[in-house]
């Protein structure tokens, strides 16, 4: 072990990984699996920064059962505050050169820092790295989709093309607004306060950080690989049918308009942010109001959804402008019954939704 780390630190500049995990009611499975990816990570020059964010279970001691083992990883237990509040904690625990964030449940290719090191080592002055992922649907490996197209194995984007990437983390299909693939470069973060915003708790937090890190970066570096694997939950707090979840969300909508308002090129935003708010629309009606998991009456939950529609400007606007050509067939349907506000047809949207995807055939 310790051959192989001084090797890596001759071979690649040293260059220090603070990878950030927030904890909350993990599968222990799930979250050992997790653990040991990053562990068993080929470059070995990295730090482990596991939070536990109040989780009740296990969650916790399973975390301290692995400071004993790798004295690379440490451990932060604090209050539940949500899962930016949970990163945010990590960001100011790590001392890396370079920062990433993995969901507990996600487990990383063991060769992916490694791989990523050697092309740091051979592009100057990169701000992100940012790569693609595997989703996970109920044990299927899915790739292919909501993924950046690209043809090159590596390419670097300069600072007016960053500033597009910012605008296409608002376009669902991209796969570039999630923040589990990206490598942000610390002294970068730092300066133009690339982390997530304590102003929102969880929904859409990580877009936010992603458009962040684009929009400000100088140069960006793409690599061509399926380095993190994600297991989607129907069940994770993001698809929860919580309301407190809708008041997140619309939060970080709300942060997001703020932040879009400062920038050069704010224009090139305005439909994509539609789009965003009408993605954002459908997931609400399908995951929360009309989710069958849902418990109050139709009566009930149909106004609550037009109430929500009525009393945000964004949404109004979105759903005059929307366009079909944006969204698959499904979702095409769904959304013209919401321009013509038969709201109360969503409930049949919600309940395909979740017989879809418990036989992997939802497009989510």
């Amino acid at each position: 072990m310790c051959v192989e780390y001084l090797f890596n630190i001759v071979m690649h500049n040293i260059h220090l990984i603070s990878i950030i995990v927030p904890v909350y009611k993990v599968p222990e499975l799930y979250l050992r699996d997790c653990i040991v990816s990053l562990q068993k990570q080929s470059y070995k020059n990295i730090e482990i920064i596991l939070v536990d964010d109040g989780s009740p279970d296990n969650c916790g001691l399973v975390c301290d059962e692995y400071t004993k083992k790798d004295h690379r990883i440490k451990v932060i237990h604090k209050q539940n505050g949500g899962l930016v509040s949970a990163r945010n904690a990590g960001y100011e625990m790590a001392t890396g050169d370079w920062f990433c964030f993995i969901d507990g449940d996600d487990w990383l290719d063991v060769d992916m820092m490694e791989k990523i090191v050697h092309q740091l080592d051979s592009h100057t002055d990169i701000d992100v790295v940012f790569w693609k992922l595997v989703h996970e649907v109920n044990g299927q490996q899915i790739t292919g989709k909501l993924e950046w197209k690209c043809d090159d194995y590596t390419h670097v984007y300069g600072s007016e093309e960053c500033k597009q990437l910012a605008v296409d983390t608002l376009i669902y299909n991209l796969g570039v607004s999630s923040p589990v693939i990206r490598l942000v470069r610390m002294d970068f973060a730092k300066k133009y306060n690339v982390t997530h915003d304590s102003r929102t708790k969880q929904g859409l937090e990580g877009n936010i950080f992603a458009m962040r890190s684009f929009y400000y970066a100088q140069k960006a570096l793409f690599i061509n690989e399926y380095f993190y694997h994600y297991r989607y939950n129907p069940t994770s707090i993001s698809k929860s049918v919580s309301e407190a979840n809708v008041k997140c969300i619309i939060d970080c909508l709300k942060v997001m308009e703020e932040d879009i308002s400062t920038f050069s090129n704010k224009e090139d935003f305005r439909k994509p942010m539609y789009d965003k708010a009408i993605y954002v629309i459908l997931a609400m009606a399908m995951n929360t109001y009309f989710h069958p998991a849902n418990t109050d009456s139709l009566v009930k939950r149909t106004r609550k959804f037009a109430r929500i529609i009525d009393e945000n400007l964004l949404f109004k606007e979105a759903i005059k402008k929307a366009s079909y050509n944006e969204v698959d067939k499904f979702r095409k349907i769904a959304l013209f019954f919401i321009k013509i506000k038969i709201y109360f047809v969503l409930d049949i949207f919600g309940r395909a939704k979740q017989f879809m995807l418990k036989r992997g055939k939802y497009n989510y």
